[in-house]
């Protein structure tokens, strides 16, 4: 079942779509909030966001995925977005997921894709409402990783006119420098819950050496899992790469829980 959402925020309307099990019994459901990565959607390449929403639905869990501003259906232009206003977005979000009467709101899970696994790790650090974390190819130097992706003449550009076109999104010299002052690998130091990274191996735009980044920073005697998708570009464009990446994601849920059950006890 799913249910399309328009969540105001600071006079923008953000555009949501929510899935959830077709049979809930009564009972609150986990939910997974899914965060795009820069110039993207809630669609996703090649539909991912909506495949993933699809599968993840199917094995009982409830799904948010939204557009942040300037993006897919949302109002706002890309010019203005920066990942500081997304972050503002995401708590929106989170406030709205965490009051809907089918939602298990001690089962909140993220799961961020590239950029959105930056925003997803920034998140959880602060919010104790994220018991559960998932980054699938994740931005971990959000300046660097984004300065190689659209290249020198695009950063020149910026400086000079103030924005660059990059393939039809107008990205601006503020988004840049505001990347500067978020950190994901300091900020993941504090977080208290479960993480899981899922990198692509043949990754061509972010670092696959990133995965690594995470698990050094993350808190000792926190638990963090490592997965690589063989052969997979960044977008893990494939039915294949989907697959592996979805199931990768609901057996570590799965045990994740049942962890969470034994130290409960």
């Amino acid at each position: 079942m799913t249910q399309s959402i328009s969540i105001l925020f600071d006079n923008v309307c953000l555009s949501g779509v929510l899935h959830l099990p077709r049979e809930t019994q009564n009972e609150k459901v986990p939910i997974i909030v899914l965060l795009h990565g820069f110039v993207g959607s809630k669609v996703g390449e090649h539909r991912l966001f909506v495949k993933a929403a699809r599968k993840f639905t199917e094995e009982g869990y409830a799904v948010f995925r939204f557009d942040f501003s300037g993006c897919g259906e949302s109002d706002g232009d890309y010019a203005d977005v920066t990942v500081t206003k997304q972050l503002c977005e995401v708590q929106a979000v989170l406030d709205y997921v965490s009051k809907l009467k089918e939602v298990d709101t001690n089962n909140i899970i993220l799961i961020g894709h590239s950029l959105g696994g930056a925003v997803a790790s920034l998140t959880a650090s602060v919010d104790k409402r994220i018991r559960k974390t998932i980054l699938w190819s994740p931005v971990a130097k959000p300046y660097e990783d984004i300065a190689a992706i659209v290249g020198d003449t695009a950063l020149q550009t910026a400086e000079e006119l103030g924005v660059f076109d990059y393939h039809g999104f107008y990205v601006s010299q503020q988004f840049l420098e505001d990347l500067k002052n978020h950190c994901p690998l300091e900020a993941v130091h504090s977080y208290e819950g479960q993480l899981l990274v899922i990198h692509a191996a043949k990754d061509e735009d972010v670092p696959k050496e990133n995965a690594v980044y995470y698990s050094e920073s993350l808190k000792r005697g926190s638990t963090i899992n490592i997965r690589y998708i063989k052969d997979a570009n960044h977008t893990f464009a494939s039915y294949s790469f989907e697959e592996q990446l979805f199931e990768e994601t609901l057996v570590w849920l799965e045990k994740s829980e049942v962890n969470a059950n034994k130290i409960a006890l």
